[in-house]
């Protein structure tokens, strides 16, 4: 009953908010650059760091000068931190971020900026660092920011037509809103069926292009040295698993695809910060095991602070790619007619 009445209240200032933008008195402020936003309409993980990416590698390859802005959710810092300038140096996490420590590190030429001031952060790129185009992450109730492009990803596997507003469910504000996105991208659509039926459903609310996608891994990682082994290298192993993301199925989906199977599967809060006890915990659990612990690049980004204390196991874990089921270049040919850039 209390989440019940939450929720309506909660739907309330978001509709009034969303009203006040779209009447005029609330005003986007226009960044001299391309501003591409990549979020969601729902709580919890939809794959949204796979997506920006995509972009960041996209750009980069195209030699376009790009920058990330992200709120760089849990970080202990406050205001605005460059968490990579480009030039290959990169804050820790507890300064940046892990999303944004994650994305820095794997695009070195990429800026990338942690800042819960998505204005502020936008204009400091444009500013100090001259970047072409920004990935703005996680933005689509950030409307203080106009963008070129605003891109909603959505998790084919989870029934989004059940879901209600928060905090009685997972909803950030109503589906009818996804009328302000541009593009539709469903993410984890391992079956075409799923993903056929979702987009349909969704026509009731939008008519913009629906794209669908999956992630795929394309190598593992080491932690310790960062060195690449074959996405293959573990199938048919048993390992000790573990993950603190939104989204902990599609973490036992991937070991699936993997065909890698688990001794001990944990489970932490999304973003969680891993203590002195989990390490020992997860050690004594992978020793007693006799082999390997396996975890997401997100958590492993975490974990660098841990490093030196995980000495003597093998903790790896797989670099995911987004993929489309087809019409990439239909997408990417969107962008370029919405944000004037030539690729």
């Amino acid at each position: 009953m209390i989440r019940t009445l939450a929720s309506r209240l909660y739907g309330t200032v978001v509709r009034l908010r969303n009203r006040a933008y779209d009447q005029g008195y609330l005003r986007s402020v226009r960044i001299p650059v391309p501003v591409i936003s990549v979020g969601n309409i729902t709580a919890g993980g939809t794959g949204k760091t796979p997506v920006v990416e995509r972009l960041v590698e996209y750009y980069l390859r195209s030699g376009i000068r790009t920058a990330v802005v992200s709120r760089g959710y849990k970080r202990t810092s406050t205001g605005s931190v460059v968490v990579s300038d480009g030039k290959g140096s990169v804050v820790d996490v507890p300064s940046g971020g892990d999303e944004p420590v994650q994305i820095a590190r794997k695009f070195p030429e990429a800026v990338v900026l942690a800042d819960a001031n998505r204005v502020r952060g936008c204009l400091r790129a444009t500013q100090e660092f001259e970047v072409e185009v920004i990935i703005l992450d996680d933005a689509y109730q950030h409307r203080a920011v106009g963008r070129s492009v605003d891109i909603v990803v959505l998790d084919a596997s989870s029934a989004l037509y059940a879901q209600r507003l928060l905090p009685a469910g997972r909803l950030r504000e109503p589906l009818v809103n996804l009328s302000r996105a541009d593009v539709l991208l469903l993410s984890r659509c391992e079956a075409d069926v799923a993903h056929e039926q979702m987009t349909l459903a969704l026509r009731a609310y939008s008519n913009v292009p629906v794209f669908a996608t999956r992630f795929l891994p394309q190598h593992l990682r080491r932690l310790h040295d960062f060195g690449e082994l074959p996405h293959d290298a573990l199938r048919g192993a048993s390992v000790v698993s573990f993950c603190g993301i939104g989204a902990p199925a599609s973490f036992l989906k991937t070991m699936d695809h993997m065909g890698i199977a688990s001794q001990q599967h944990h489970e932490f809060p999304d973003h969680h910060r891993f203590t002195d006890a989990d390490i020992a915990m997860l050690l004594d659990g992978a020793r007693a095991a006799g082999t390997v612990l396996l975890t997401t690049e997100k958590d492993a980004m975490r974990l660098l602070q841990h490093r030196t204390a995980l000495e003597g196991v093998d903790v790896l874990y797989p670099v995911m790619r987004l993929e489309f089921l087809g019409a990439e270049e239909d997408f990417f040919r969107l962008l370029s007619e919405r944000t004037s850039l030539r690729i």
